[in-house]
C-alpha cells in the first residue's frame, strides 16, 4: 500500500521530535503515539488528535536512518513510500521509498518489541510561562557552570532556575513571579531536570507554556506532541 503524504508528514514529525530529546524509537498506534529514552529521563506521549495511519501501527527504531534514508528519496523525481505490513496486517514491518531510478529500503521494528509507558501517572498542578530571556540564561548557566542537571525551584516569591557546579558554585536566576496553580496544589517545590534535555525543548520555542506536576513530571508541548521530562533523583 503507498503511504499518502499526510502520514508520512506526521511521521516524520514526530521522529524529529523523538530525535531531539534522544529517543530512539517510536510506536504510533490507533490514537496514540508514545516512546521513552534509554535513560528513561524524557516520554514522548499523545493522545489528542493523532491521524489514522493506512495501517494499524508502526514501531520505528533507527529513526536517523528513517530520516536520512528519506531526505535522500524526497529530493528525487516521482517519490513514493509503500509500506509493507507483516502477515496478519497489524502492523507496518517495512517502508519502501523509491523515486525515477531510486530505491531504498526502511526496515520498521514490530511495536510490541519497544519498550514505552501506557500512561502517563502525574497531575499536572502547575502551568508556568517561558521567556526569551529565560532561555537565553539557561543555556548562560550551563555553559558557565558546566552541569548536567537544572533545578526548578518555586518558593512562593519567585521561580528559579539554579546550577551547582563541583565546587557547590551557585548561578541561579528567577525567570517569573506568576505561576499558575491548581486547588491543592504545594505553594513551592524543587525539581531537577537532565539539561540535555530540557534546553532543545525550551530552545524550540521560547515563548511556550509549560507544565509542572505533582510528581514532578515537567510536560511541554513541541510540534504539536507532548513530552513529559522526569525529574532526577
Amino acid at each position: 500500500m503507498k503511504l499518502d503524504s499526510q502520514s508520512l508528514v506526521y511521521i516524520k514529525n514526530v521522529v524529529e521530535t523523538a530525535q531531539m530529546v534522544g529517543i530512539d524509537n517510536v510506536i504510533i498506534e490507533p490514537g496514540m503515539v508514545r516512546a521513552i529514552n534509554d535513560e528513561k529521563s524524557v516520554v514522548l506521549f499523545q493522545e489528542e488528535n493523532v491521524p489514522d495511519m493506512p495501517f494499524n501501527s508502526v514501531g520505528l527504531n533507527r529513526i536517523s536512518v528513517f530520516l536520512t534514508r528519506l531526505e535522500v528519496a524526497k529530493t528525487l523525481d516521482n517519490f513514493a513510500v509503500d509500506v509493507k505490513t507483516d502477515d496478519d496486517g497489524e502492523f507496518a514491518r517495512g517502508f519502501v521509498m523509491t523515486a525515477k531510478g531510486f530505491k531504498v529500503d526502511y526496515r520498521c521494528a514490530n511495536p510490541k518489541t519497544i519498550a514505552a509507558p501506557k500512561k502517563i501517572n502525574d497531575d499536572m498542578l502547575y502551568t508556568l510561562e517561558l521567556t526569551p530571556q529565560a532561555v537565553y540564561m539557561l543555556q548562560k548557566g550551563q555553559t558557565a557552570m558546566g552541569a548536567d542537571v537544572v533545578s526548578l525551584i518555586n518558593d512562593g516569591s519567585g521561580v528559579t532556575f539554579e546550577f551547582i557546579d563541583v565546587n557547590s558554585d551557585k548561578f541561579s536566576h528567577t525567570f517569573t513571579k506568576r505561576i499558575a496553580m491548581k486547588t491543592g496544589a504545594e505553594e513551592t517545590f524543587t525539581y531537577k531536570y537532565p539539561i540535555k534535555i530540557l534546553l532543545p525543548l525550551f530552545k524550540h520555542d521560547a515563548e511556550n507554556t509549560f507544565r509542572v506536576g505533582r510528581k514532578g513530571m515537567l510536560n511541554i508541548v513541541v510540534n504539536n506532541l507532548s513530552i513529559f521530562v522526569l525529574p532526577q533523583v
